[in-house]
């Protein structure tokens, strides 16, 4: 090949460059790419990295599930069982999501409340027991009678407390 024709040949992809560049579409495009380039980096370099890490990560992903399968093998747990019910469960709590989220954003999963509902689950099991074991039926004597125990002082001080702040609670809602 001779200089000539190498020069003749580089001419003419120059010829068909300009002529694609001065087409509408091609200067459009390249407009776009020019005006997103930061973006288009970062792309590449993500995927550039998401392939570079490829391996990693599938050997990571056998890895799991070769812990997995030797879990179900040494518990008895049934992997395929287990991964249909989770195939139920996760559409189950992606619906209940926002009845969680406001669960989880309540004051109820503070310390403080749960302690108190925990000890107030304890008081209604040992008083159920104490109630079925006694089998006493009381009266209006009975309860007056009550009244005078020190503990039951306390139990009703906490329940008319808890009363006056609902019900507080309750006239500012019906205000707001």
């Amino acid at each position: 090949m001779t200089v000539d024709t190498v020069v003749a040949q580089q001419h003419s992809e120059v010829d068909r460059l300009v002529d694609r560049l001065n087409e509408p579409q091609t200067a459009a495009s390249l407009h776009l790419l020019l005006d997103n380039v930061e973006l288009l980096a970062v792309l590449i370099s993500g995927i550039d990295g998401l392939a570079r890490k490829g391996e990693i990560i599938g050997d990571t992903l056998a890895e799991v599930l070769h812990e997995v399968r030797a879990a179900g093998r040494a518990t008895g747990l049934d992997v395929k069982e287990t991964s249909r019910q989770l195939a139920t469960l996760i559409p189950t709590l992606a619906e209940a999501s926002p009845a969680i989220n406001r669960i989880l954003d309540s004051p109820i999963v503070e310390p403080e409340p749960i302690a108190v509902l925990s000890e107030t689950a304890v008081a209604l099991v040992k008083g159920l027991k104490a109630a079925q074991d006694n089998q006493t039926m009381m009266g209006l004597r009975g309860l007056i009678k009550a009244t005078r125990d020190p503990d039951v002082q306390r139990g009703l001080g906490f329940v008319i407390e808890v009363a006056r702040v609902f019900g507080r609670d309750l006239a500012d809602r019906q205000l707001g």
